[in-house]
């Protein structure tokens, strides 16, 4: 399978990403993207579910990884989020301390799923109070 993947400032097909819950914020120059371009809060003033749905072959194994970061503007210091693709969850944090919006320390995470049907719903959620969220750039997932 062709990886299936996505800087924050495209769309990963032609559906796209949708929202399904609160609100996020597409980042552009307020920090450094870990793809030099865009990349989401997915906190605005709530947290956010982002959510897309993509083409998968029933019993394959997939590896859904991403860059995560933090906002650090405000607290908690430990952002989370959660991960859940084909009904299966990880939950992820980052410590924002000592990061600031020069320097904010990309990580990238990943979260291995099975697809249970031709599609599959990948979604990200914070499990972050306030405004000041995970971030979140570079998606991909791979067969």
């Amino acid at each position: 399978m062709r990886p299936f993947c996505s800087m924050m400032n495209m769309r990963l097909s032609p559906g796209g990403w949708t929202i399904a819950n609160g609100d996020l914020d597409y980042v552009g120059s307020l920090w450094a993207a870990s793809d030099a371009v865009h990349s989401i809060d997915l906190n605005g003033f709530t947290p956010a579910t982002l959510r897309q749905t993509f083409i998968t072959t029933p019993g394959a194994t997939y590896t859904v990884s991403f860059d995560l970061a933090g906002n650090s503007a405000g607290g908690p210091a430990v952002k989370r989020l959660r991960v859940t693709a084909a009904g299966q969850s990880a939950e992820k944090s980052f410590d924002t301390t000592g990061r600031s919006y020069a320097a904010m320390g990309w990580q990238r995470q990943s979260h291995t799923f099975t697809a249970n049907s031709a599609s599959t719903l990948l979604e990200f959620a914070s499990l972050t109070d306030g405004s000041s969220g995970p971030a979140l750039d570079n998606v991909c997932v791979v067969a």
